[in-house]
C-alpha cells in the first residue's frame, strides 16, 4: 500500500540513480489514509509528459462506469486507498461508484469514521464484502485487542500490516527480527479470531541488511509461515529490480494476496495492463501457488485522469487476464 496522501515534508528518502522508489513514514505511521509513498509519487511526478486525450479514448474509458462486467465471481478486489482523494469528502458515496465499476470486495485502509456496525451495513447495502484490511502496526502495538475485535466484526479474512516502522527497517537483523517478532505475536491473535494476518511489500524490503540477506527475506524467515502470511505488492518488487514471477515461486502458498498494479518505461504508475510488467505471467504463476485474492491499487493517476476511471480500465483489464 502507498500510505501517504500529503507531501511529507521531512523523513523522505528518495532517489537513487536509477530513479527507484524509496520509502519514508509519516511520525505517527498511522494508516487511516497516512504513510510511506507519496514522495515516492511526488518524484515520479517530475517526469511530465504531454498526454493528447481524444474524445473517443476518453469515453471509452468513462464507458467502464457501471458497465456492469460479469465478473462477481472473481476475486478480484480494491485497496480503498486508491480513492483516498474521493473518499475524504464522501466515503459512502465513493464506495458506491467503486461498487458501481464492478468491484464487490474491498481492501479497507481507513472506515470513513464508521463504527464496524456502519461498515458492514454499508457493505450491505452496496453488495460488497471486506477481502482484507491494512492496519499499522502501531496501531497493533496501541491496543492490538480492538484491531482484531475491530476487523473480526466486519468479516474480513486478511489483515495486513501495511510496512514496518523505521527503526526496523533503518536498524539492523536484530531489528528486522524484532518487528517479526511482533508480527508472530499478532498473527497469533488474529489466527485465532479466524483470520489471517499479513504482510505488505514495498521496494525496500529488497535491499541488503547488514548480513548479505535482504531485508525481505530476513522477515520471512523469522515470521512464522503460519502465523504471517505475504500480500506481494507485484509493481513494488519490480521496482526493486526483482521478477515478481520468480518471487511468488519462491515463497508458493505463503503469498496470499496481490496488489496489482502496473509501471510503465518511465517507472510512473499506470492501470493494470497498462504498463510493462508481465502481469499475464504473474497471474499465471499465482494461480499455481493458489493466491485467493487479485486487489487492484494505483497509488497515483496518470497525469490528466480520473482515478475512477484508471481503476475502470484496471477492473477491465484484470477481468481479462483472470477470466
Amino acid at each position: 500500500m502507498a500510505e501517504g496522501s500529503q507531501p511529507l515534508a521531512n523523513g523522505c528518502l528518495r532517489v537513487t540513480a536509477k530513479g527507484k522508489w524509496q520509502v519514508a513514514e509519516t511520525k505517527d505511521d498511522r494508516l487511516e489514509f497516512k504513510a510511506i509513498e507519496e514522495m515516492n509519487m511526488q518524484t515520479v511526478n517530475r517526469r511530465r509528459f504531454i498526454q493528447n486525450i481524444t474524445l473517443a479514448g476518453a469515453g471509452a474509458a468513462l464507458s467502464l462506469h457501471g458497465s456492469g462486467f460479469a465478473a462477481s465471481d472473481l476475486p478480484i478486489g480494491i485497496q480503498l486507498y486508491t480513492v483516498r482523494g474521493l473518499s475524504r469528502d464522501d466515503f459512502q458515496g465513493t464506495l458506491a461508484k467503486v461498487a458501481k465499476i464492478g468491484y464487490k470486495n474491498f481492501e479497507f485502509a481507513g472506515y470513513g469514521d464508521l463504527a464496524a456496525e456502519g461498515v458492514n451495513s454499508l457493505m450491505a447495502n452496496l453488495g460488497t464484502q471486506a477481502c482484507g484490511t491494512h492496519e499499522g502496526f502501531q496501531k497493533f502495538e496501541a491496543d492490538a485487542a480492538a484491531v482484531v475485535s475491530f476487523n473480526r466484526a466486519i468479516k474480513t479474512p486478511y489483515v495486513v500490516v501495511p510496512s514496518m516502522p523505521r527503526e526496523a527497517r533503518s536498524g539492523g537483523v536484530a531489528e528486522i527480527e524484532q518487528f517479526a517478532a511482533g508480527l508472530n505475536k499478532y498473527g497469533e491473535m488474529v489466527k485465532q479470531a479466524g483470520m489471517q494476518l499479513c504482510y505488505h511489500n514495498h521496494s525496500f524490503e529488497f535491499e541488503k541488511a547488514a548480513d548479505g540477506r535482504t531485508i525481505w527475506e530476513v522477515l520471512m524467515e523469522a515470521s512464522d509461515p503460519n502465523l504471517v502470511k505475504a500480500e506481494v505488492d507485484i509493481a513494488w518488487v519490480y521496482n526493486a529490480d526483482v521478477d515478481p514471477v520468480e518471487l511468488l515461486g519462491k515463497y508458493g502458498d505463503r503469498v496470499k494476496l496481490l496488489h496489482m498494479k502496473d509501471l510503465d518505461k518511465d517507472r510512473n504508475l499506470t492501470p493494470v495492463g497498462e504498463g510493462e510488467i508481465d502481469l499475464k505471467a504473474v497471474v499465471a504463476k499465482a494461480k499455481q501457488i493458489g493466491v485467493e485474492w487479485y486487489i487492484v491499487e494505483q497509488d497515483r493517476t496518470r497525469e490528466g485522469k480520473e482515478i475512477l476511471d484508471e481503476v475502470a480500465i484496471s477492473f477491465k483489464n484484470l477481468t481479462s487476464l483472470l477470466s
